[in-house]
């Protein structure tokens, strides 16, 4: 059994990585807030705000791991789920703030022309902490492929691009010397970079919550699988897909023969459901629509002859 379909395994996994990310996190922000006060460098008191931030989405992460892992109750009938969904949505939200807040303090650092003097000891840091966030940016990809989560795939990318601002730090201390806009202007580059990792997570974790077209991949999938199943099983349309987590609901239409009993019917669509449920590991309900024997289309396929039928559109 994989983690993803194992509920305590998953949950084990998203608990780890979260606690390991928070307490490193601290402990990086403490040390990147006291050089960068100490040296009054904006670039470095940023990239020390942005590493707090991440302790921030590890918790939420937490949270919404917690509740996703919820049984199903009469409010929620297809389980909780899509909190982890949430969380990925509020990570990329405290991104998109904390990159705001950069630009701010850097358009007031490049106003003042005031070059910073970095020193040894921030260079040190800073190395550092492209080290282990980018050791914590692999860990949590790792396991978001393996427990297939987007909140922690989205915290992932936190630690990422905190190693990367932390990176373009160094290397202003290493090649800048002191060069008066070199500070604002990595801070700018940082928040840019932010900015866009932020659109990046909100609209995946977004996608799923407001409602997705299914792929042609899966609707190919879903054909194969119908033609393999019996010869019955007309054209699969109307298809619709609703992700509630490590749970997805699938459902869809499909055109049998009209003169078919009921229980013949039922019980190919029976079939059809189980091998779907085995190969796209789904929960599929299946819905017959009865066509004429004798009308066809000029491919081959058979359909109940109306031109232009909106439901034979798969998708939303």
């Amino acid at each position: 059994m994989s983690n993803a379909s194992d509920p305590i395994r998953r949950n084990r996994a998203v608990v780890v990585v979260s606690w390991v990310a928070i307490v490193v996190n601290i402990v990086l922000f403490g040390f990147k807030f006291w050089i960068g006060t100490a040296i009054a460098s904006v670039a470095i008191v940023a990239d020390a705000w942005h590493t707090l931030s991440d302790s921030f989405s590890s918790i939420v992460v937490l949270a919404g791991a917690r509740t996703a892992r919820k049984p199903a109750d009469r409010e929620h009938p297809f389980g909780h789920g899509r909190a982890e969904l949430v969380a990925a949505v509020v990570v990329g939200a405290f991104l998109a703030a904390v990159g705001f807040n950069i630009i701010l303090d850097s358009v007031a650092q490049l106003r003042s022309a005031q070059p910073t003097i970095f020193s040894t000891a921030a260079l040190a840091v800073c190395l550092a902490s492209v080290g282990v966030k980018e050791l914590l940016a692999q860990a949590s990809f790792r396991i978001a492929r393996v427990v297939e989560s987007p909140a922690v795939r989205a915290d992932g990318w936190h630690h990422r691009s905190d190693a990367v601002t932390s990176l373009l730090i160094a290397l202003a201390i290493l090649f800048g010397g002191e060069i008066w806009w070199m500070d604002g202007a990595l801070g700018v580059v940082v928040a840019l970079f932010l900015l866009y990792a932020a659109y990046g997570v909100i609209r995946e974790g977004s996608a799923p919550l407001l409602g997705e077209s299914p792929s042609r991949a899966t609707v190919s999938t879903m054909r194969t699988i119908a033609q393999r199943t019996s010869p019955k099983l007309g054209h699969i349309h109307h298809v619709h897909i609703h992700r509630y987590g490590d749970h997805t609901e699938l459902t869809c239409h499909v055109r049998m023969d009209g003169a078919l009993s009921v229980d013949e019917a039922h019980s190919v669509v029976k079939r059809y459901e189980s091998a779907l449920r085995d190969q796209l590991n789904v929960e599929p309900t299946v819905h017959v629509d009865p066509r004429e024997r004798d009308v066809r289309q000029s491919d081959g396929r058979e359909r109940d002859g109306r031109e232009g039928d909106p439901r034979e559109r798969t998708g939303r």
